[in-house]
């Protein structure tokens, strides 16, 4: 039986909440109100409301051509035991093969199994004209839980898939950003500022929702763009994360906008939306933590 490996309520689970929240896994702490979540990770009041928010979501889904996943990471609780499973993502376009490597089996995700609707939505707080939003469904018997926001021409999140079977138990943790590319090279020089999203993948605080800040730097007299995710918290503990900061530096930026590098466990991916290079958003993993992150040109 393949539980969860990459099963299609999975796949639909990859686009159902791309923005949105809830304690995603396995952490214990208790969830800390919404005035001090905005004051331990330095976000203002909410410049939007959830469901403003996801209105925009059907019109944003009918422009992207770009999808990207991280790794999937389930742990499942079988009677003979906890098993630890990983499916890797490797994205083109709008499309993602999710490879079990146990197993060999593949199955694709792409924008058009975005088969769940959003479910209740709450603006927890903004920073750099992001709302981060977070939002909780239940679909075919699974609770499904994002952290993440819906900007004007892509989105990006960190999902969560909790499952309860006759015969196993699941938690799954995968992060996905999506958008409409803009299409060009860069030019010049540029920043973009915004929020980033994640979770440790192992440990007593694996599931536990960690908020930072994401700055992207382009200096077209290098020809590389740096992401710096910097000031992460435990938003779920009150509390720094182990790792404060994460950094990919150099990244080549394709003609078409896109950048990535690296492989499951050291990876980052994601591109450039809208008009004039508007937005920025993608996935990364590093030390542990899996994370997406959405950021706006200054």
């Amino acid at each position: 039986m393949r539980y969860l490996s990459a099963c299609a309520l999975t796949v639909a689970a990859i686009l159902s909440l791309a923005a949105c929240g809830g304690s995603g896994g396995s952490g214990s702490q208790p969830t800390l109100g919404l005035d001090e979540i905005r004051e331990r990770a330095g976000l203002s009041a909410p410049i939007e409301t959830g469901p403003a928010q996801q209105a925009r979501r059907q019109d944003i889904l009918a422009r992207a051509d770009s999808l990207v996943v991280s790794t999937m990471h389930s742990e499942l609780v079988l009677p003979e035991g906890t098993l630890s499973v990983r499916q890797l993502a490797e994205c083109s376009g709008a499309e993602c093969a999710l490879l079990d490597p146990a197993t060999g089996e593949t199955d694709t995700a792409n924008l058009d199994t975005a088969a769940v609707g959003p479910g209740d939505a709450e603006a927890i707080g903004s920073a750099h004209g992001i709302t981060l939003t977070s939002e909780s469904a239940r679909h075919m018997g699974a609770d499904l839980n994002s952290l993440g926001a819906w900007m004007e021409y892509g989105s990006f999140a960190l999902n969560g898939l909790h499952v309860v079977g006759e015969e196993f138990e699941s938690d799954t943790l995968h992060a996905v950003a999506l958008g409409d590319l803009t299409g060009r090279p860069l030019t010049g020089s540029a920043t973009w500022l915004g929020i980033m999203v994640g979770t440790p993948t192992v440990g007593d605080d694996r599931g536990d929702r960690l908020v930072g800040t994401a700055a992207l730097n382009y200096d077209m007299t290098v020809g590389g763009l740096d992401a710096g995710f910097s000031g992460i918290r435990n938003i779920d503990r009150g509390t720094a994360h182990t790792v404060e900061a994460v950094i990919f530096t150099d990244l080549a930026v394709g003609p078409d906008g896109t950048f990535s590098r690296g492989q499951s466990g050291g990876r980052i991916e994601g591109g450039f939306y809208g008009p004039d290079h508007a937005e920025a958003g993608g996935i990364f993993e590093q030390s542990e933590i899996v994370g997406a992150f959405g950021a706006k040109r200054q």
